[in-house]
């Protein structure tokens, strides 16, 4: 599970996760690294967005200690 430990532990890079799930979005991942100190590259996993640098600018605007991306994929 993910934790603080295991985020001062890894060190990662970079993380990815899915834009949107049933439970939960990009938006509540981020807000929860952010807690757990995590400073760095969060890539939001998508189909091809008409207007993707919205969504980059709205998870940016709420965690602002993230890089914010967008993978795309078909």
């Amino acid at each position: 599970m993910l934790g603080s430990e295991m985020i001062r532990t890894v060190r990662p890079d970079a993380i990815i996760g899915p834009l949107i799930t049933a439970n939960w979005d990009i938006v509540d991942l981020g807000i929860d690294l952010e807690q757990l100190g995590y400073r760095g590259d969060l890539f939001a996993l998508t189909l091809p967005l008409p207007r993707a640098e919205l969504v980059i600018r709205e998870v940016s605007a709420v965690c602002p200690a993230l890089n914010v991306r967008l993978l795309e994929v078909a």
